[in-house]
This record gives C-alpha cells, sequence and structure tokens, in this order.
C-alpha cells in the first residue's frame, strides 16, 4: 500500500547549449517523485514537463503532482496499474509529463514488489539498443566537426537537428554527411520548423544525402501535409510532435500518414500508454523509435530503454542524459559500448544516490 511520498525538483545542465527549431536549452529543470509504500519500498518516477510539447510549466506540474495526483496515490495498491491509470487520466487529462512520472514511479514499485527487472516485466529480453546521439542547431562547419568526432568516438549513427530554411538545412546535411561517410546512418529532425511547401523543396533535392528518416518536418495538426510528403519521398516520415498519446497514433495510422511513431514517455503520459502505441504501430506495420526530451535523467531514460528493448523499436533517440553534463542520480541506464544502451537485472529504475546540488525537496507527506 502507498503510505507516502517526496517530490524534487532537479536540475541538470547540459554539456553545450542545445538548439533546435523551437528553441535552445542550457539549464533544465523537472520533477523526481518517490512514491513509499507498507513494505518499506520506494519506487521512483521523472517528470519533465515542456510547455511546447506536454504543454506543461514546471510550476503547474508541481502544483498538480502534489495537490492533485499524489494525495489521490494515499492508501492505493500499486499493483492496480490499469485502475490507478484510469483515475489519473481522469484527473489529469491535460498533464502527460505529471502522469509520466506516477506512472513510471508505480511500474518501479510493481517491479520491486515483484523482484523483477522492468524490462522482464514487460516481457523483454534486455536486448542491448543501438541509440543515435544529436547534434543541435549550429552551423555547418561546426555540425560536420561534431558528427566527425561522435564517429571516431564509435557512436555509428547520428541525429541532425535542422528545421530553418530549407537550403541552410541542406547544407548543414551536406556537411554532416561528407564528414562521417556514406555508411554512417543519418536522420534529422525539422521539429515542426517548416511550411509544407518548404518541406517538399528540402525532400525533393536531398535524396542523395541517404537519409534514414526525417521527423516531424511540418506542423503537428499538418497530418494531412506528413501523408502528402511521405507520398512525394522515398525518405521515411516520422511523426514526434504530432503523436501525444493512443489517439492520435490510431488517427495517424489509419491515415497511412507515416511511417514511423516515435513516442516519448512525456508526451504521452508514461509506460502504459506507449505500450497502446506499441500495439497501434505494429497492427498497422509502423515502425517505431523512442525519443527523450534534454532534461531528461537517470529515471526517464531507463523507462525509454526498457520499453525500446522489451519490443524491438526499430529506432533509438536514448540520449538525453548523454547530452548533459551529470543527471540527478549516479544510476541511469547503462552505456556500453560506446552508442548502445542497457539495464541490468535489478528490480526496478537504476537511480542511484541523489545528487544533493541536483535535487531539491519540495514536498512530502
Amino acid at each position: 500500500m502507498i503510505t507516502g511520498w517526496n517530490l524534487y525538483r532537479t536540475t541538470v545542465r547540459c554539456k553545450r547549449p542545445f538548439a533546435i527549431a523551437t528553441g535552445t536549452q542550457d539549464e533544465c529543470h523537472g520533477l523526481l517523485v518517490e512514491l513509499k509504500t507498507s513494505e518499506g519500498l520506494s519506487g521512483w518516477g521523472e517528470g519533465v514537463p515542456l510547455p511546447y510539447l506536454t504543454g506543461e510549466t514546471l510550476t503547474g506540474c508541481q502544483a498538480v503532482l502534489s495537490e492533485l495526483l499524489l494525495p489521490a496515490l494515499q492508501g492505493e495498491d500499486p499493483r492496480a496499474l490499469q485502475s490507478l491509470r484510469v483515475k489519473l487520466n481522469r484527473l489529469a487529462v491535460n498533464q502527460p509529463a505529471a502522469r509520466c512520472a506516477l506512472d513510471l514511479a508505480l511500474i518501479d514499485l510493481v517491479c520491486r514488489l515483484h523482484n523483477m527487472p522492468a524490462w522482464a516485466w514487460m516481457g523483454g529480453s534486455n536486448r542491448p539498443v543501438q541509440t543515435n546521439y544529436s547534434i543541435g542547431l549550429t552551423t555547418p562547419q561546426d555540425a560536420a566537426e561534431q558528427a566527425r568526432a561522435l564517429v571516431e568516438q564509435d557512436f555509428a549513427c547520428i541525429k541532425l537537428k535542422i528545421g530553418q530554411d530549407p537550403d541552410l538545412d541542406l547544407d548543414r546535411c551536406r556537411a554532416v554527411r561528407g564528414a562521417i561517410g556514406p555508411e554512417v546512418p543519418l536522420r534529422v529532425d525539422a521539429n515542426e520548423g517548416w511550411t509544407f511547401l518548404q518541406a517538399k523543396r528540402f525532400l525533393t533535392r536531398a535524396d542523395s544525402l541517404d537519409l534514414q528518416l526525417i521527423e516531424q518536418p511540418v506542423v503537428r495538426s499538418d497530418f494531412e501535409g506528413l501523408k502528402r510528403l511521405r507520398g512525394l519521398s522515398s525518405t521515411p516520415i516520422c511523426a514526434d510532435e504530432s503523436l501525444r498519446g493512443a489517439q492520435e497514433a490510431r488517427r495517424l495510422a489509419e491515415m497511412g500518414a507515416v511511417d514511423v511513431f516515435n513516442i516519448k514517455l512525456m508526451k504521452c503520459g508514461g509506460l502504459l500508454e506507449a505500450r497502446d502505441i506499441v500495439a497501434i504501430a505494429r497492427a498497422h506495420g509502423i515502425d517505431l523509435m523512442v525519443g527523450g526530451m534534454v532534461g531528461e535523467s537517470c529515471v526517464a531514460v531507463a523507462a525509454a530503454t526498457a520499453l525500446a528493448s522489451a519490443y524491438a523499436f526499430e529506432y533509438a533517440d536514448l540520449d538525453a542524459d548523454l547530452l548533459l553534463k551529470a543527471n540527478f542520480g549516479t544510476g541511469g541506464a547503462g552505456h556500453s559500448p560506446v552508442g548502445y544502451r542497457h539495464l541490468d537485472d535489478r528490480a526496478g529504475w537504476p537511480v542511484g544516490e541523489l545528487s544533493p546540488g541536483s535535487t531539491t525537496l519540495l514536498g512530502s507527506c
């Protein structure tokens, strides 16, 4: 039975400012939840609200958790995951990062109660997951230098942020492709930065770059634009911002709008909703990518790794914590060899010891 909780604010800093089409991040803030049980166990969950992606602010997310959602879990059995999911969804329908924090904490408790790792709870075999490493918006020359250095470190896939002027974006892609050679997969992400005509201009001129995929070339509401672009290009089209939960997944799948779904736990509200999206994708022959957001750390990246491993995702962007100077805890998903993420056989999320400089207690019960 859940008997108490702690709520922390997390502060992490990027190795270098990370720019995308919708803004730049350097110092990032999130929320860490600890659920306590009558058995003396703790379950950990992470929420990273971003207004442009989840529709939440840090202050709003904190208030929803401390005043509404966490009190609603007092006295509940954490094993009743589906009924608790319904309860949380009704209380906070537009707060996916807040719900994600509790979804992950509840699943952590279930795994610890049954002494099993999360990947096993999801039916997986702990397959290591190959990740890309992301390069933010920058000059073509700097992007090429970063990409060359990453390949020299043995990263085997590069993700390049684009989404400004299509001609400059093409220059970025050509510079990176020239730096890494033709064999290293290169995927790009426009983060809603283009109009339909700009996206069309880019794609019709990018065939020689052999791009693995392109994420979210148009605004999230333009499902029809995604479908039209898919029909114009041989480059696979991936939905990111357009895909929040199972409702959008069903619509995109039924339209035949995209080739790939990028599932982010903060967008959809956690692993339980993510598994519903997985089922929709597999039923419609849509490939899967797991993603994250700058500012995610130990718990969120471990959970995303478990998801991608258990369900054999075709693509993974599991570098959120690798972009940071340090995590808020000493644990986290393993990163060995370079470019591969994995978990161990221990139950629950690998949080480790919290860093006093990165975590601040906001409230408890």
